[in-house]
């Protein structure tokens, strides 16, 4: 048994072959007989295409076509071979990129009619911009449009033609003032493309009929705001009977300035149902230096009375609370307005008067004293820990107030005007 054991191991030391034979490449294990044989025929190929296309020259589309379509030939496992696809999709993006400029181009060439004083300058302004391309941008332009483009362009315009266009210009037509712009464009037109001049007096007819232009909108405009501020709830029949009695003073080019006719129409035709003199709901008189919603104002001092005034009216914000101070260690905190039951508008009046320890809170709307269904705080500093406060009921019997402590701050609280006592116990 020893030596059998021994003959099989001389075998193999003699035989290293068997052991350490070459191992195939990893290239030939993955790639198929048939790829390895026609890769340079049909991959190779279409790799070398790619490669030929270039986005700056003429011949980008009909390189990427051609290499689209050899590309497209090839099976699913050529394809994977094809180590430049990358290049041949961003040749694709831009190719996508090159139509939508050569469109933005046509667009603007087309925004002008053949007709129009204009034409000649737009033509110019265009092909400054499409001289901008390169020749493979150039070749994604439509051959109608490069024509215009690359040819010889005229003014359409003379001398002769603008005078005509001023001289045939009447203030009554409804067109007046679309002619005015017209004439005026071509006669920039032709001073810009050549030193021609025009007859004595003819400029001054034209610079007449532009001043007219101005007072026209001037007069419409100001029927304009007539009829945008006419309201179904302040607006009278009176009123709207004013305004029409203005619009129909215009002249008929006037008149189709006005853009918000239809409204005035509505108001005449009635409907709108219209508060009659007497009960239009007056806009109340406020402060121009109310307190601030939101913002800390500094009270007014007379004597031992702190004042402020708050603006009540729709048009105010109504979601914020007032923070007034005063020089005498207190604050004033006004709830917000939405949270005030009076449904009066005018300006709210907020006194605070102290008097050695008493202190009365006073907020009126129009002389009458307001209701909040928030609380209104007096804030007082300073006062010693185990102080109190009352007021006086309804029958003049002192009653413990709404109050808290919190740090060296008492805050007294109420949602209507009050006086209120602080006792040192």
């Amino acid at each position: 048994m020893k030596n059998k054991k021994k003959l099989v191991l001389l075998s193999l030391v003699a035989v290293p072959s068997l052991l350490y034979s070459t191992p195939a490449s990893a290239t030939e294990i993955s790639k198929p007989a048939y790829i390895l044989a026609n890769y340079n025929a049909n991959v190779a190929n279409v790799v070398q295409l790619i490669n030929n296309i270039n986005n700056t020259t003429a011949t980008f589309q009909t390189n990427l076509e051609a290499a689209l379509k050899a590309y497209n030939a090839l099976t699913g496992t050529e394809k994977q071979y094809v180590t430049n696809y990358s290049t041949l999709s961003s040749h694709q993006q831009t190719r996508i990129a090159y139509r939508k400029l050569a469109a933005q181009i046509e667009e603007k060439l087309n925004s002008v009619d053949s007709t129009s004083a204009n034409y000649y300058q737009n033509v110019i302004e265009t092909r400054d911009w499409y001289n901008t391309l390169n020749a493979a941008q150039k070749t994604f332009v439509s051959a109608s449009a490069q024509k215009i483009l690359t040819s010889y362009i005229a003014p359409n315009t003379s001398v002769e033609k603008v005078v005509n266009k001023i001289q045939l210009i009447n203030s009554s037509r409804l067109s007046f003032h679309k002619d005015v712009a017209d004439a005026r464009a071509e006669l920039n037109i032709l001073r810009k493309f050549s030193n021609a001049s025009l007859p004595v007096g003819i400029e001054q007819l034209l610079l007449d009929a532009e001043q007219l232009v101005v007072k026209d909108k001037a007069a419409a405009k100001e029927v304009e705001n007539a009829i945008a501020a006419l309201s179904p709830k302040t607006s009278t029949a009176q009123d709207v009977q004013a305004v029409k009695t203005s619009f129909e003073a215009l002249t008929p080019v006037q008149q189709q300035l006005v853009p918000n006719v239809w409204t005035l129409v509505d108001f005449v035709q009635g409907k709108h149902t219209l508060p009659t003199k007497d009960n239009i709901p007056k806009k109340p008189d406020l402060s121009d230096t109310a307190a601030i919603p939101g913002k800390t104002t500094a009270m007014t001092k007379n004597k031992n009375t702190y004042r402020a005034k708050i603006n009540v009216a729709t048009s105010e914000i109504d979601t914020e609370r007032y923070i007034l101070t005063t020089k005498d260690k207190m604050t004033i905190i006004i709830p917000p307005l939405y949270t005030l039951v009076n449904e009066d508008e005018g300006v709210m009046d907020i006194q605070v008067t102290k008097k050695a320890n008493r202190i009365t809170l006073q907020a009126t709307l129009n002389k009458k004293p307001v209701t909040f269904d928030a609380n209104m705080e007096i804030i007082i500093e300073g006062l010693s820990a185990n102080s109190s406060i009352v007021r006086s009921n309804d029958v003049g019997k002192r009653v413990p107030a709404d109050f808290i402590i919190s740090g060296n701050r008492h805050i007294i609280q109420t949602t209507t005007s009050d006086t209120f006592q602080i006792l040192n116990n």
